[in-house]
């Protein structure tokens, strides 16, 4: 939710934020609002997709100054869309200012817009280290209050409906949360994280020590997400105020409530003009629904972080989820698209920074998700037999997507399709219980994976990117260049050099020449080919990560953060586009190139034999093939990544070793046929 100019009237007003020592307690976290804030005041790339490595690292220190404090964090994230349907024009008018901000970041204008894996990623790295945390079925702004007030400890996030809840123990609004400058109390030398509370109480006294519970009232007045009030007859506010300015309106609300002693007698003197007709009888029962949003009771969370186990029997709609989905749903092992799917039949696609004059990169993954939601809506449908299930009578179910068209918001019904040759076989109450090999022929069909693909020379922790990437390949519009294919398989090899082989010295020769080239100082210029392509392929990627773990994973759940780096990929296909040879950046750890040339074969196998032509036959751009002296253009490629580091005897090194070992790799590189020497491959299992 969220009040509209209530945080900056807090902001301007000293009385209401006190300073505060945070140490030793338990606190409550928006996780929403935590993640968004960290992202983006770590200055993070955006433009170009995600800096997921980088994020991780900024993660994890928050947490570890969190523990050195004696803070104990309980992570609370949001789940689906409300299924009220009042704050659904609010989410439409949301994606299409989103979509406003991603088309001027890619003009290369000023903007903020999430990378579209950041919140998976930081489920990720939530688990790995240990935070406990749950994803709501619903918004989590109540929850989070209610759950802070029966443990009493504070709230942290940014949203300014926390303002008007009553916490005892406060808000720390993430703005004034300093976690990065953890300091020492004098008189006993323990730490704590400097920061700025808020309560009730607080600005309550500052307007006659006015009712706590005029405040619900006043949010509705103000305005909030879900309640839109005909205001025509309501009085200037502004008027009442003593403080000019911006915020006169939202001050002089609280000066006009602050002679009533309680809600009741503020409304009578609101709705007093209209008299009593339908008009003034409506308006009072929405004023008195909106308050009830402020009204705390007992937490449904509060158990799960006690016990593991989420409620049970969820209010209203939500019935709808099968049983089985509520626990990976609290545990943050499903998406909360699903839970919008299953109740709503509404989805609201991610607006990535991309080329707005083509098609929206998410039309190329439709096909995934039609499976998903096949799989969610479809399968429920189908008649149960006596020795097991038979398909029945097939019925058809759309969800509503909303996307865009050029710069604007648009919906399109998309229908749900279940493979033929397994979803006869697959009930969704039962669906986590079915063998592994018919969860695995859903995923592989919605990929069109065929048969013979070589799983085992892939490593399993990029098993799903690999076969996510045969898919774009043939389904990507524009066809993507053989330079960003490379360059996707370069920054797949990066990221399990990172996870797996980071202390071997031959890896960290790569890992730290495609980390020059990743921080290579001057302005990145966005190529709107290159991006475009890419969010298709991160489309692919989001939208199959989804459906696997809807499936239970039947091909292992991947690391987000060591599939996709930004900034990486997006200058290497520059560098590769300029005839740079890809395997010219892996040379010096035979165990990359080999990596490499494993993702590249299994790959082509799945590419129709023009296309393979294509990619063999890379053009330049005058129309010849873009090739020159592998050694002197490995010299001239390391001399530029090196160009702003300084001369040490060690990079001396690392540059004699580089060259050598592209002269031992550079014949085999790029003479044979990749499908032959199936000997020669390193195999993973």
């Amino acid at each position: 939710m969220g009040i509209k100019g209530l945080h900056s009237y807090i902001e301007s007003n000293r009385d209401f934020l006190k300073p505060r020592c945070f140490r030793g307690s338990k606190l409550i976290i928006d996780g929403s609002s935590l993640y968004y804030s960290l992202y983006f005041r770590s200055h993070l790339d955006q433009a170009h997709g995600g800096d997921y490595d980088g994020f991780e690292k900024i993660v994890t220190l928050f947490f570890r100054n969190l523990r050195i404090c004696d803070i104990e964090p309980y992570v609370v994230l949001d789940g689906g869309d409300d299924v009220s349907g009042k704050k659904f024009q609010t989410l439409k008018t949301r994606c299409q200012e989103r979509i406003r901000r991603a088309s001027a970041l890619s003009r290369g204008q000023s903007g903020e817009r999430l990378p579209i894996f950041t919140k998976n990623v930081f489920k990720q790295i939530l688990h790995k280290l240990g935070i406990p945390f749950i994803q709501c079925l619903a918004e989590a702004d109540w929850e989070l209050a209610a759950l802070a007030s029966e443990w009493d400890c504070p709230v942290l996030s940014s949203d300014s409906d926390f303002y008007i809840f009553n916490i005892k123990s406060g808000f720390l609004p993430i703005g004034h949360f300093q976690w990065r400058k953890v300091s020492q109390l004098r008189h006993n030398a323990k730490n704590f994280i400097p920061s700025k509370s808020y309560r009730v109480i607080n600005l309550c006294a500052t307007f006659n020590h006015m009712n706590k519970y005029n405040l619900s009232l006043f949010a509705i007045i103000l305005g909030n997400d879900y309640t839109k009030l005909d205001k025509s007859s309501f009085p200037n506010f502004s008027k009442f105020s003593t403080r000019p300015g911006g915020t006169a309106q939202v001050d002089g609300i609280l000066v006009w409530l602050s002679q009533f002693p309680s809600p009741k007698e503020a409304i009578a003197a609101l709705l007093s003009p209209l008299g009593k007709n339908k008009k003034s009888s409506s308006i009072r029962t929405a004023i008195y629904q909106g308050m009830a949003e402020y009204r705390l009771g007992p937490s449904s969370i509060g158990q799960f972080f006690m016990s593991g186990e989420p409620q049970t029997v969820p209010p209203g709609p939500l019935q709808k989820l099968p049983g089985w989905s509520l626990k990976p749903l609290a545990e943050g092992k499903l998406a909360s698209t699903i839970i919008d799917v299953v109740t709503l039949q509404r989805v609201m696609l991610n607006a990535q920074v991309e080329d707005f004059e083509l098609s929206c990169s998410s039309e190329t993954s439709r096909l995934i998700r039609q499976v998903m939601y096949g799989v969610l809506l479809c399968t429920r449908w189908q008649e149960v037999g006596k020795g097991g299930r038979s398909s029945g009578d097939k019925q058809q179910a759309d969800v509503e997507e909303y996307g865009r068209q050029g710069m604007t918001l648009t919906s399109s019904m998309v229908p749900a399709v279940l493979p033929g040759r397994v979803g006869t076989h697959l009930h969704l109450d039962s669906l986590w219980e079915e063998p592994e090999h018919l969860r695995l022929q859903v995923l592989l069909d919605a990929l069109c994976v065929s048969p013979m693909f070589n799983s085992l020379l892939i490593p399993p922790s990029l098993r799903l990117a690999v076969y996510v990437t045969g898919f774009w390949l043939n389904h990507a519009q524009p066809e993507p260049k053989a330079e960003m294919f490379w360059a996707l398989l370069i920054g797949l090899v990066y990221g399990h050099l990172c996870r797996e082989h980071q202390s071997a010295i031959e890896a960290s020769t790569v890992i730290f020449r495609l980390q020059n080239l990743q921080e290579r100082k001057g302005q990145k210029l966005l190529d709107l080919e290159i991006a475009h392509a890419f969010c298709q392929w991160k489309c692919c990627l989001k939208d199959s990560f989804i459906l696997n773990q809807l499936l239970n994973c039947p091909v292992p759940e991947p690391e987000l953060a060591r599939l996709y780096s930004g900034s990486l990929v997006h200058t290497v296909a520059q560098e590769l586009m300029r005839g740079v040879e890809p395997e010219s950046l892996l040379t010096g750890a035979s165990l990359a190139v080999e990596l490499y040339r494993n993702l590249q074969t299994v790959l082509e196998r799945e590419l129709d034999d023009q296309f393979i032509v294509r990619i063999r036959t890379r053009v330049g751009p005058k129309g010849r093939r873009a090739r020159c002296d592998p050694v002197d253009e490995l010299s001239k490629t390391f001399q530029r990544f090196m160009a702003d580091e300084e001369e040490d005897d060690e990079g001396d090194k690392i540059y004699e070793e580089t060259c050598s070992a592209r002269t031992r790799h550079i014949s085999r590189a790029h003479t044979d046929d990749p499908r032959a020497k199936k000997s020669e491959r390193v195999k993973w299992f």
